[in-house]
């Protein structure tokens, strides 16, 4: 295992920096763990999915035009899988990065798909943020990654184990939220609100 940084973009400028741990890689496939504050918790068909502190466990594929993520709560409770539509992940020397399409994939446990920020996508495409090609090749994702669900692909039992919690997440959670406070500190911006979330609730 070691520290990675995701380099997250989104259209048409905005670049973000996630911390996260290397759990697994081989030639194509990486499996990271970080942890997910939203602003909001992310509520489906009164389902919550991602709540502040939740830790994502991610399957991110060079070859694919998403990443999958298995989202669990502070209290290790699997909450179902949240799927980014990106451009193909590109290895770094940090990590990896990827561009957001706008669209999302949310799977909750009883394999209900729900699409996600469909209108900010569609804004995307009016306005010529996001150019056709690129918007098409975002459409067929989606549309393809539902059709895994429905046919019984999306996860094949090797994937799933990977994205299992792991026995010390606790541990791993810590260091990346370490990483996250010292970030926090240099930018001279507040950190005491994140230090709750180093111990499970």
């Amino acid at each position: 295992m070691k520290l990675v940084t995701i380099e997250y973009h989104r259209l048409p400028s905005r670049v973000g920096l996630l911390p996260s741990m290397l759990l697994y890689e081989d030639d194509h496939r990486m499996i990271v763990l970080n942890v997910l504050f939203r602003s909001q918790p992310l509520i489906i068909e009164g389902h919550c999915l991602i709540e502040r502190g939740s830790t994502g466990i991610w399957l991110v594929d060079t070859r694919e035009w998403y990443d999958l993520g298995a989202i669990y709560d502070r209290r290790r409770q699997f909450q179902g899988y949240y799927c980014d539509i990106t451009t193909p992940a590109e290895k770094t020397a940090t990590g990896y990065r990827s561009t957001d399409l706008f669209l999302d994939l949310a799977v909750l446990p009883d394999q209900t798909c729900v699409r996600l920020d469909v209108e900010e996508f569609d804004e995307a495409v009016r306005n010529g943020t996001l150019d056709p090609a690129l918007a098409d090749q975002a459409r067929r994702a989606l549309e393809n990654l539902e059709g895994t669900v429905g046919d019984g692909r999306f996860l094949p039992p090797e994937v799933k184990q990977l994205l299992q919690l792991p026995e010390n997440v606790e541990e791993i959670r810590a260091e990346v939220l370490n990483v996250r406070v010292e970030a926090l500190k240099a930018q001279g911006r507040p950190y005491e609100w994140m230090l709750e979330f180093f111990q499970p609730p």
